[in-house]
């Protein structure tokens, strides 16, 4: 019998050095801050020269409570940030992005933090106001005077608004905003399978083997990490995910262990099965582990548990390296799948994992992530904990600086 887990997350975080530097989801491209006497100083590209900055204003503060929740006898006002371009001129919005980017790494604990455009120094500051207002990056506070002095929101940035392609977290999105501004369409489809007999949505076509998935630098550990749907036909990938597999380790989990034979049918399967995603995951471009995300509904995990939603989704993780275990590297990646589930559709309300209920993860997850567990349930290979994870708390307390 499974040992009484208790959820004791307590969330970590990232303190950015006064000089600090990373990279953006393409790997190439790299952002500089500094901080100094309550002024960022934000640099791209010539990382020497400072392009804007955000200064504390000496006197305006604008409101942060809840507005039309919090009585005004306890609503709380925070001193607001000031947007100015260095040398007076126009930014283009990935640019401007990412300063936000810069900005959000060192406010990581606040849920929203009042800005003010200076719209002396910022020639397009229109356009940037209504780049802010129309993805929902930012919006206007009741006590605004202006209509430059807005609300940066934290969980906006993270769900990729306003997020220019090149640079979102997601590395293939299906559909392509080049060719579609919604979500993939609503289109009924059906399953019937040994563990699985259910209607749900038709669900999108994967991207071809070997594209990258998702790219993010995690400054905890100071490299990119990033996810890569497996190319069985890639020596690298196949031989790296057998040894994982074959691995005494490994196998008490996964059970998988089989010759090279068995692996390839695996893959292949995972390949042609629209509802799950298999995917190699890199540090700095070193193979670490290997990875799956899948649509719950018609997963033999949805037939087992019930009463998840059409856009829910799973995920299931492997560390094969011993090199890249340990807590920091552990909770980066598990966020990033959360990350990468909740990106890909914004319909997506929960993801949810099924690890066996006796094994060491099932507390690690609920130490290192905001997750719940719901209780422990039977499979027919394994009593397993149901371990979900919300939209709304994953936004508002996941470890994603």
């Amino acid at each position: 019998m499974a040992a009484t887990k208790v959820s004791g997350y307590v969330r970590q975080e990232y303190v950015a050095p006064s000089d600090h530097t990373f990279s953006l989801p393409d790997s190439t491209t790299f952002v500089r801050s500094t901080e100094a006497e309550g002024v960022i100083q934000v640099y791209l590209r010539d990382l020497a020269i400072a392009l804007v900055s955000f200064e504390r204003h000496s006197e305006r503060s604008l409101r942060t409570s809840p507005h039309g929740i919090v009585d005004d006898n306890r609503a709380v006002s925070s001193p607001a940030s000031v947007y100015k371009v260095v040398d007076p001129s126009q930014l283009s919005l990935g640019d401007f992005w990412a300063t936000l980017y810069a900005f959000w790494i060192r406010h990581s604990k606040e849920d929203v933090v009042p800005l003010i455009l200076d719209s002396i120094s910022l020639a397009n500051a229109d356009e940037i106001l209504a780049f802010l207002t129309s993805t929902g990056l930012a919006f206007y506070p009741p006590d605004a005077r202006t209509r430059f002095e807005l609300l940066l929101v934290r969980a906006s940035f993270w769900q990729g608004a306003g997020a220019p392609m090149e640079n979102n977290w997601l590395q293939s999105m299906v559909p392509h905003p080049s060719v579609s501004g919604t979500p993939f369409p609503l289109v009924q489809s059906f399953t019937r399978a040994e563990h699985v007999l259910t209607t749900h949505p038709l669900r999108p076509p994967k991207p071809s083997p070997g594209s990258i998935i998702y790219s993010r630098f995690i400054f905890t550990v100071n490299e990119q990490l990033r996810f890569i749907h497996i190319d069985a036909s890639n020596p690298a990938h196949f031989e790296a995910y057998a040894r994982w597999q074959n691995s005494d380790r490994v196998n008490v989990g996964w059970n998988e262990r089989g010759p090279d034979e068995k692996h390839r049918k695996y893959l292949a399967n995972t390949l042609v099965d629209p509802h799950t995603l298999g995917f190699v995951i890199e540090w700095n471009g070193e193979l670490a582990g290997y990875g799956e995300l899948c649509w719950v509904k018609e997963d033999r995990m949805g037939t087992y548990v019930g009463g998840l939603g059409d856009y829910d989704q799973g995920t299931h993780l492997l560390i094969g390296e011993e090199k890249f275990r340990g807590r920091e590297r552990f909770t980066a990646v598990v966020t990033s799948l959360r990350h990468v589930c909740f990106l890909r559709d914004p319909r997506t309300e929960v993801v949810v994992a099924e690890p066996r209920a006796d094994l060491p993860i099932v507390q690690l997850l609920l130490a290192y992530l905001p997750e719940e567990l719901n209780r422990d349930f039977e499979l027919p290979h394994k009593r397993a904990a149901y371990v979900v994870m919300r939209r709304e708390r994953f936004f508002q307390a996941a470890m994603l600086n």
